[in-house]
């Protein structure tokens, strides 16, 4: 059986590890305070549906029991016309790209659109609209049409200053008991635009993480030596009552 002490050891080992790991995530948060900055710029996407929010802002989602969270991963797609992110959550955002007065919900494509595969060249705009093309034939001239349909803008929020948010897990931040944040969208005024075809870069720092992660395994290395002179220690006292 290993001893709890051993345990404990591999046990942050283990953690510092993750938090390596998340550094090379999109909009990545570290288990340990000690290893977050502030968010770092974004880093280019091929993807016109991956977004960067601005600092300090975060993406609202939704879970399948309704309760929100936040995360600065904006690297969405659309999945049977809902735009979704990363981890599968609905997006939230204002249909009628208007925030005042108004509660965000999942935002999603026309159904009939999306039931005849209308929706071509998806994208999210820096203001945070989610548009695409629509092609449609007129029956009785067989003239081709295109046109920009829009189906909403993101919803942003931002929490008051000095106010930590709650690690939910590496991508995803909650609101503290009794704080609400301040909602919006890109460019209204109170948010700055998103950058597109962008992913945010996380908030953990690789340099200080490895720095953590390699304190980590020096305490290991240093209770396996304990260990091992202790071990040593009881051999030589039974040497010596034999």
């Amino acid at each position: 059986m290993i001893a709890p002490a051993t345990a404990d050891a591999l046990d942050r080992i283990a953690a510092r590890v993750g938090d390596v790991m998340r550094a090379y995530r999109a909009g990545g948060f570290a288990e340990h305070n000690d290893v977050n900055l502030a968010a770092r710029g974004p880093e280019p996407a091929s993807d016109p549906l991956s977004v960067a929010a601005p600092p300090n802002a975060y993406f609202v989602t939704q879970g399948p029991n309704g309760i929100r969270s936040f995360t600065r991963d904006g690297g969405f797609s659309f999945d049977h016309g809902g735009l979704r992110s990363a981890d599968g959550a609905a997006v939230l955002g204002y249909p009628d790209g208007d925030a005042r007065g108004k509660l965000p919900v999942p935002l999603s494509l026309p159904a009939n659109d999306v039931a005849l595969g209308r929706c071509a060249s998806l994208r999210i705009e820096s203001d945070g609209t989610v548009s695409y093309t629509r092609t449609t034939i007129e029956p009785r001239t067989s003239e081709r049409s295109v046109e920009r349909v829009t189906g909403g803008k993101v919803a942003l929020a931002r929490f008051p200053a000095g106010t930590q948010p709650i690690r939910l897990d590496e991508r995803r931040v909650g609101a503290p008991q009794g704080i609400a944040p301040h909602l919006g969208t890109p460019a209204d005024g109170t948010f700055a635009g998103l950058a597109t075809y962008a992913r945010d870069t996380g908030s953990v720092d690789i340099d200080t993480s490895l720095e953590r992660l390699s304190e980590a395994y020096r305490a290991f290395s240093a209770l396996a030596a304990a260990h091992r002179a202790r071990g040593a220690t009881d051999q030589t006292a039974m040497d010596l009552l034999k």
